[in-house]
């Protein structure tokens, strides 16, 4: 709802209120908020074997991070893999050159030298976006390519995840969106099914591997 169709039901009850009024209200003093909200999703992500994640695109993108016990909402510009791993840092804001980073490098298929550079510096966390990018000038790395960048700063961020305690055996459960494609990620169990539809079993015997497959997704949407 907005605020102009909130003011308006307000002031159709008697309560006479302007828009910028009801903005005030509605962004001061949020700060205890903020920080309950983080602290749930960073008590979520701890111990949940699994979370599910999916976005909406209205006005901006919600982006919804939730286990068996939580659920959050975050709302921005952005819908990419970058952007959804800086989610799930849970308020953090630093960046971390550390074993998870370096390994999702290689993942990632990053250049062997990039990798080798960022891991022979003693220096590996960083504070902000900032102090992240001045290492990575420092270093030489080529910061005009937006690839690389958007590729080594997933990894460091995903170190900050982890260095924080977050997603340890986590698996991230989505409809295989791109930005949702992180270490220990499986597809939902629709998405998941819709592919043994596209098979066409042959034999007999194909045909009960396949059902026998589809009883075993079927099974453990029921736990």
């Amino acid at each position: 709802m907005t605020t102009d169709r909130l003011t308006s039901i307000l002031n159709g009850i008697g309560k006479e209120i302007s828009n910028r009024q009801l903005a005030s209200i509605l962004t001061t003093g949020l700060e205890s908020f903020v920080a309950e909200d983080q602290a749930i999703l960073r008590t979520g992500l701890a111990p949940a074997p699994y979370i599910s994640a999916s976005h909406a695109h209205r006005d901006g993108i919600t982006t919804q991070i939730g286990g068996e016990r939580f659920s959050v909402f975050r709302t921005g510009r952005s819908k990419s893999r970058l952007n959804f791993l800086s989610l799930l840092r849970a308020g953090h804001e630093d960046y971390i050159v550390n074993d998870a980073a370096l390994d999702y490098m290689r993942q990632r298929k990053v250049a062997p030298d990039v990798i080798a550079r960022l891991a022979g510096h003693p220096e590996t966390s960083f504070c902000s976006q900032m102090a992240w990018y001045d290492h990575l000038v420092r270093l030489r790395q080529d910061v005009f390519d937006p690839s690389l960048v958007r590729e080594v700063s997933e990894a460091a961020i995903w170190g900050a995840v982890r260095d924080h305690g977050l997603m340890g055996n986590t698996v991230v459960v989505s409809d295989d969106a791109g930005q949702f494609r992180i270490p220990n990620h499986a597809l939902c169990w629709v998405h998941a099914e819709r592919l043994l539809q596209k098979l066409m079993p042959k034999t007999p015997e194909q045909t009960r591997k396949l059902e026998a497959i589809r009883d075993e997704i079927c099974a453990s949407t029921a736990i």
